[in-house]
């Protein structure tokens, strides 16, 4: 394998994988509290290869700030989830297939991202930012409640497929 350099199979994953995570982020991001994309980078990053998973992070970030428009929140997505999946791959070696685990990590990575997300609040005022902190405290806990339980009802069906892609494929 060349060094940073990516195959013809290899970008078109790393395109497939963008655009999932941008039609999860936009089918679910009018559910209020059901935050689905942190499950999804999360599982691509336990199943495909490292350098692939987190440039479909990238890739994808780059898309929903086209889609959305670039502002401070499209671009917090787009620093917040190839960070989560530098997260997920580094816990991996430690979580193994532990699906209690990953559904805490997940829970946890989605409960800061509503939390994060009120980082750009700080460009008005730091008590603007507190008070959006604040006020999407209770948001945020239901929202990394949710998708703990989504991961531990998802994780095994979702990495049985993804692995089977993933051999499909042979990336």
């Amino acid at each position: 394998m060349r060094s940073g350099q990516f195959n013809v199979k290899e970008l078109c994953v790393i395109s497939i994988i963008a655009c999932i995570e941008a039609v999860v982020f936009t089918s679910f991001s009018q559910v209020l509290y059901l935050e689905a994309i942190t499950l999804t980078v999360m599982m691509f990053a336990v199943v495909f290869d490292k350098r692939i998973s987190l440039m479909g992070a990238l890739v994808y970030g780059l898309v929903n700030m086209v889609i959305n428009g670039i502002t401070p929140w499209t671009f917090m997505y787009f620093l917040i989830y190839p960070c989560y999946t530098l997260i997920v791959i580094v816990m991996k070696s430690v979580l193994k297939d532990r699906v209690l685990g990953y559904s805490v990590l997940c829970g946890v990575l989605s409960f800061m991202t509503g939390q994060l997300l009120q980082v750009p609040y700080l460009l008005f005022s730091s008590k603007v930012t507190a008070f959006y902190l604040f006020a999407g405290l209770k948001t945020s806990l239901i929202q990394g409640v949710l998708s703990a339980v989504s991961c531990f009802v998802l994780f095994q069906p979702l990495r049985v497929v993804l692995k089977k892609i993933e051999r499909r494929l042979n990336v």
